[in-house]
């Protein structure tokens, strides 16, 4: 996990000696009461997301762009003058010897002083209070409420507790390629109109917001970004005070930037992944802002005069979407995940409890508490919008999962989406009537997201995230009216001069359109670029296709559809090769392999072969590497549950003892804490691949068939399966190892090439990257080798680390050679992260391809035995291949293939086939192609398939991309 970049010198030692406390955990309260210490940390009941006593989690740095004002609108900018530097109490002293620390701080970001992981080496308590002993000249930032500090200036601040020193280099130039860390937190409600004329927008990748001043004909200018934490994912605007209020969604905070001074001046801790904000001032002389909290399955009320928390209630899961009634006094949240429960889901033999049905929760905002839910709305719940002119009319955005088929193809439409009619006038929310509008009638609309009305009364909007469009819907009827091309994932909707407007947020693009020309569907919108993005392009270029509807056969659904952001939507399907399976999250999916849940398949590109075929699309090998590269960048964010730092409480170190002694890690091992082996394991007569734990916390529901919704439940079947029998007392102390994981662990998140790749392009770029900033001089702690004989030596180059990379320097690989890199296990981070075991990549290099052999093929097989299939290839740059079977016409079934074109031949690897005859290995095929075109991909061959019983004549034709 990436919390900073951070220079420790010497007091990286300090990491392993200096313990911080932990409460016991507190008896929960009853339902519905919330109770707080020290006026914003809660003890919560239900799902809590850290210890007793334990603070808000830190969640990684900031932005490198420095905060500037806004353009000037006339108004002057508060002059606050000069503060004087805080004082220190004559009569404290630190406890042992004095921390004397060096970090580097982004601008943007805030430092907890009750427990942050910049500061991890304070723990979550101190007996002195915080002060500052010397700020940048300029800067105005002061302590707030004793706990927080927000600096608003670039150079050196100096923070002293007692007679500990450290000094803090806050930088605007910390986040760019080689730093930039794939959290994939994606915006909620990244716009917000401001004062007339001006919006703000949130751009998560880039740690920043941006005002942009529209000018009477609708022209857009955009201010500079401002730093604004990690992952803004959400905004929301405070008129009166002129703030505008931040999800910092990586930060577990609420953030609060000055309009006129253009800077964020405070942050309040939240809760865990806060992903959508509303302004509520319905109560005199009250104003709070309502947040959701998407990782804790809660909403937070948030004081914004005292800068506090002062109610927190439990909702559904993943919570995203928020409406507000002022004058009826409710909030409804929508909770993005539900179940199989849903409307269209599969019936099971084990219900899922009743929390996974929680879709949509409404709350009263004046007394703080739970009125009830409103269950089985549907499956991704998206965005809400109340009817300014009906109250009782509530419109939900959202998507079914039809997973109760019995398989899942490219032609089965696997996901409805629509909306959802919900007449909240009642007071029983469990008895709220619920009408679906289909959005597909005329054309799939997936993905449907954001929702505003038009303020001349006459259409609703919605923002159709997976598939690229803006959706105009008669406000009245719901009947769609035209489609606007909208960029790649639209989010967001606000209106100002006479403008709608939509973030285009994988093209990091701002768009609007004139409202008179909405209905026409001709206008063209005016576009601006926003943010300053640090994604590398190729990690880009992999997550356009990943959140694209548009690219499958019938442009419906995505792979963030069942993935989305790279976790799970907690149901179960029949799809791919491995029969009624649950959702596997992407998130440091690199170095796990074999993928599937049976294992089936070697590397990711094999797995992105499969999505193909899944989807019907057609692509590029060029394109699944891409996508390739995307998902094995999507790493899990800092663990919630730890002590700052990722250090371990002291229960899950006991549980950690437990795991061991248990014998968990026979198969939980390795720097990912799975040995990448296929077992038998809990599901019973099945081959399961060992998954990893890391962040497993975050991906319920569990287990190969979703069987386990808790991880109590989790950890009980995995004691049993390897016969324990342990103390309750031991059993929660493990149970807290697991969800703390990967806690202080430094661990690989993507290679390239892919782990167990064959047929590598000789000038493949070779880089590995981790989770953290790697410490710098650390470059003989990797090698690059080449097998020769029965031994490995070494291949001549250097080693280069910049950020959390490790490149290698050297000429052309040799063909078709067999190499290694390996890692050494004293690798560590700036934060003092080491890995969990020593890391070892293999892959192989092959010889040039001359032609492509992607695409669809009908293979007409004759000899003792004839028939057609048809198989689809993808071919890599180095030229391997992987196939899959599209149509095996009753002579053959088979998992899938795999070879490498070298020249103009295509060989493919001894397979077992499925026949009439029972199984049967084809030890090998051979297929001499042809270009007959010119394009560079073949177009037909000839060749022959050996297997031990007869040899097969092949003929081969390329029929399809």
């Amino acid at each position: 996990m990436w919390r900073s970049l951070v220079l420790m010198g010497a007091v990286l030692l300090l990491f392993g000696c200096i313990d911080a406390p932990s409460g016991e955990p507190a008896a929960p309260p009853p339902e519905g009461v919330v109770v707080y210490d020290g006026g914003f940390e809660l003890l919560e009941w239900g799902r809590p997301d850290r210890e007793p006593g334990q603070p808000p989690r830190d969640r990684g740095p900031g932005r490198r762009d420095a905060a500037q004002p806004m353009a000037d609108r006339g108004a002057p900018a508060v002059d606050r003058g000069p503060r004087p530097v805080d004082a220190r109490p004559p009569d404290c002293r630190s406890v042992g010897e004095p921390i004397i620390a060096e970090i580097e701080l982004p601008l943007g970001e805030t430092l907890f002083f009750d427990g942050d992981d910049y500061l991890a080496f304070w723990g979550i308590s101190h007996p002195c209070p915080p002060r500052i002993d010397r700020q940048p000249g300029g800067s105005t930032a002061r302590i707030e409420a004793g706990a927080r500090l927000t600096p608003d200036a670039t150079g050196e601040w100096v923070i002293g507790r007692g007679d500990d020193r450290v000094t803090v280099s806050v930088r605007d130039d910390l986040l760019d390629e080689d730093t930039f860390l794939n959290f994939n937190y994606s915006p909620s409600h990244p716009l917000a109109a401001g004062d007339p004329g001006w919006l703000w927008v949130a751009s998560p990748q880039s740690n920043t917001v941006q005002a942009i001043d529209v000018d009477a004909d609708g022209s857009p200018r955009a201010g500079e970004p401002i730093p604004v934490g990690a992952w803004p994912t959400s905004v929301a605007w405070w008129a009166d005070a002129r703030m505008l209020l931040v999800t910092q969604t990586a930060r577990d905070s609420l953030g609060v930037l000055d309009a006129d001074r253009g800077a964020l001046v405070d942050a309040i801790p939240v809760g865990d992944e806060p992903a959508a904000v509303v302004l509520d001032a319905s109560e005199p002389g009250r104003r709070l802002a309502w947040v959701a909290l998407s990782g804790a399955d809660a909403v937070a009320a948030v004081d914004l005069d005292a800068r506090r928390v002062i109610a927190r209630i439990e909702t559904g899961r993943d919570p995203r979407a928020l409406a507000l009634d002022p004058a009826r006094g409710r909030l409804y949240v929508a909770s993005m995940l539900s179940s199989n429960a849903h409307p269209q889901g599969r019936a099971e033999s084990r219900p899922p409890p009743e929390s996974t049905r929680r879709d949509i929760t409404v709350i009263d905002t004046r007394q703080l508490r739970r009125i009830g839910f409103v269950p089985e709305v549907g499956t991704l719940l998206r965005g809400l919008w109340l009817d300014p002119d009906n109250s009782d009319r509530l419109v939900v955005s959202l998507t079914h999962a039809r997973n109760r088929q019995a398989t899942i193809q490219a032609t089965s439409r696997p996901q409805a989406h629509g909306l959802a009619v919900v007449d909240v006038g009642g007071d029983d929310p469990a008895r709220f009537p619920v009408e679906p509008i289909d959005l597909d009638r005329r054309q799939p609309a997936p993905g449907p997201f954001s929702l505003a009305g038009t303020p001349d009364g006459r259409w609703l909007l919605t923002s159709l995230s997976a598939g690229n469009a803006l959706l105009v819907l008669d406000r009245d009827s719901l009947a769609e009216r035209t489609r606007l091309p909208a960029g790649a994932t639209p989010r967001g909707l606000a209106f100002t001069r006479n403008h709608v407007w939509t973030y285009a947020w994988l093209d990091d693009e701002l768009l609007g359109w004139p409202l008179a020309d909405l209905e026409s569907g001709r206008a063209e919108p005016l576009r601006l670029i926003v943010g300053a993005d640090p994604t590398p392009p190729r990690i880009k270029a992999g997550q356009r296709i990943y959140y694209d509807a548009t690219f499958s056969a019938r442009g419906d659904f995505a792979c963030n559809s069942c993935h989305p952001d790279g976790l799970v939507d907690g149901l179960v399907w029949n799809l791919l090769l491995d029969g009624d399976v649950n959702t596997l999250p992407f998130r440091n999916v690199g170095g796990t392999d074999p993928f599937l849940w049976g294992g089936q398949l070697p590397t990711l590109f094999d797995f992105s072969r499969e999505v193909l075929r899944l989807v019907g699309a057609t692509a590029t090998g060029e394109q699944m590497e891409l996508l390739t590269e995307y998902i094995q960048s999507v790493t899990a964010p800092p663990n919630p549950h730890t002590l700052p730092g990722g250090r371990f409480t002291a229960s899950a170190q006991r549980g950690r003892a437990v795991f061991e002694a248990v014998g968990c890690v026979a198969c939980h091992s390795g720097p990912l804490l799975t040995n990448r082996q296929r077992v038998v394991g809990k599901t019973p007569g099945l081959q399961t691949d060992v998954p990893s734990l890391i962040g497993v916390y975050d991906t319920g529901p569990w287990g190969r068939e979703g069987q386990w919704y808790t991880m109590e439940e989790i950890v009980d079947a995995g004691l049993d399966f390897v016969g324990a029998d342990v103390a309750p007392g031991q059993r929660d102390d493990l149970v807290d190892y697991i969800r703390q994981l990967p806690g202080d662990l430094l661990y690989l998140t993507s290679a390239r090439p892919l782990s167990g790749s064959r047929s590598v392009y000789h000038r493949v770029p070779i880089e590995l990257a981790f989770n953290g900033v790697l410490a710098p001089g650390q470059a003989d702690a990797f090698a690059l080798e080449r097998q020769v004989g029965d031994g490995w030596r070494p291949v001549p180059g250097r080693w280069r680390i910049s950020g959390r990379y490790a490149r290698f320097e050297g000429g052309e690989l040799p063909f078709e050679s067999t190499f290694r890199i390996r890692v050494d296990a004293a690798l560590q981070s700036t934060l003092g992260q080491r890995l969990g075991g020593a890391i070892t990549v293999g892959f192989e290099t092959g010889q040039l391809p001359e032609l492509d052999s992607t695409g669809r093929w009908s293979w007409v097989l004759s000899g003792a035995v004839g028939g057609t299939v048809e198989i689809a290839l993808l071919q890599a740059t180095g030229g391997h291949v992987s196939g899959a079977l599209i149509d095996g016409d009753g002579i053959i079934d088979l998992d899938h293939l795999e070879g490498f074109v070298s020249g103009t031949t295509l060989f493919i690897d001894p397979f077992p086939v499925l026949s009439p005859f029972g199984e049967v290995m084809v030890e090998s095929a051979e297929i001499e192609l042809e270009d007959i075109d010119g394009d560079g991909f073949a177009d037909r061959g000839e060749g022959i398939v050996i297997t031990p019983f007869v040899d097969l004549d092949l003929t081969a034709r390329r029929i399809g991309p």
